[in-house]
């Protein structure tokens, strides 16, 4: 997502440098970007069901078309569990995280899933009505803020569409950042030696990384970044951060009085 984002993000202030910026490229701008966040959510739903068995486990019920099964290449198979899902929609993206990776969108990323909805439903009109706002459009945004733009075409300028870029990658980050912390612990916790009740695991950590590099490095691969100016920790220091929560969750289970941080593992 991060290197897309970056190619799309030269498209247009590049074209603001040269004066050649024009409100027809800004809405091709941010239908690309909402693309791309989209496109962010299809992979790493995708990757998840190849990599984790809970995740796997819970899209093993639903069905995929015969064309799908026969054509598609089995690493992307997961993708046409998707195709009739839209991703651009903070209540599928929530539906989706619920029921194929049994993780719940906490308060806190409340506000970023709102944003991403009102980006959404403005996309919808760059699709579908050629930028102009539609009445279903602005009752979901609100109709007393939106009435008087009704039937008047889409005008970004550079600022807003940095604005927009800003909100889908904190929206991004944040969802990256919570699936990996809630994966990672959870193949811990609901492991052969963890505390919950559903064993969704066979697999049990070393707490060796000679033994556990390889399916530790292929969770890490699914959420890391490469991305400069902010790469994610090298991903020795990241097992290194979830062998602390590990041990600490052991002491845990081992003293019912002692309390195990919920805070992330690794960020």
């Amino acid at each position: 997502f991060r290197r897309n984002l970056a190619e799309i993000n030269k498209l247009y202030l590049q074209a603001e440098l040269r004066k050649e910026y024009v409100p027809m490229l800004g809405s091709l701008v941010y239908l690309g970007m909402v693309s791309a966040a989209e496109g962010y959510f299809r992979s790493l739903l995708r990757r998840l069901i190849r990599q984790d068995t809970a995740c796997e486990a819970n899209a093993a019920t639903r069905t995929v078309t015969y064309g799908a099964a026969i054509h598609h290449d089995p690493a992307l198979l997961p993708e046409s569990l998707l195709e009739g899902v839209s991703l651009a929609s903070a209540k599928n993206v929530f539906s989706e995280l619920r029921s194929l990776c049994g993780i719940e969108v906490p308060d806190s990323l409340q506000q970023l899933f709102q944003n991403f909805e009102a980006i959404s439903q403005v996309r919808h009109c760059g699709i579908h009505r050629f930028g102009k706002l539609g009445s279903q459009q602005a009752l979901r945004l609100g109709i007393e803020q939106h009435k008087p733009l009704l039937e008047k075409p889409l005008a970004l300028q550079v600022a807003q569409l940095q604005e927009i870029a800003d909100a889908l990658q904190a929206l991004i980050h944040a969802v990256n950042s919570l699936c990996f912390s809630e994966i990672l612990k959870r193949t811990h916790a609901a492991g052969p030696t963890g505390r919950g009740k559903e064993k969704l695991y066979q697999e049990v950590w070393q707490q060796d990384w000679d033994a556990d590099e390889a399916r530790f490095t292929a969770y890490y691969d699914i959420f890391a970044s490469t991305s400069k100016p902010d790469p994610s920790a090298p991903v020795k220091d990241v097992y290194g951060a979830f062998m602390a929560f590990v041990k600490n969750y052991d002491a845990a289970q081992r003293n019912p009085k002692a309390t195990v941080s919920t805070a992330a593992p690794v960020n």
